[in-house]
């Protein structure tokens, strides 16, 4: 699966994106980053799957694409 890292969160870890498997859940590899990346956990980000955000756990599937979406201001 493809993890997108966007905005601030692409300068954080450094990453644009990340290609990444082994994870049946979304708790499972949010985890997995927040210990691989620990300044993650001070950020505030949503989480959408193949485009859409998700608000609970779901089961992720090799072909997914996750993105890490940092909260957006408008003027």
């Amino acid at each position: 699966m493809k993890v997108i890292f966007f905005g601030r969160l692409k300068e954080i870890v450094g990453l644009k994106e990340l290609q990444i498997e082994g994870f049946e859940k979304l708790s499972d590899l949010k985890n997995h980053l927040l210990e691989r990346y620990p300044i993650l956990k001070n950020e505030t980000f949503a989480i959408a799957v193949n485009f859409e955000i998700v608000h609970s756990d779901i089961e992720l599937n090799n072909n997914d694409e996750i993105a890490l979406l940092p909260p957006i201001a408008g003027g």
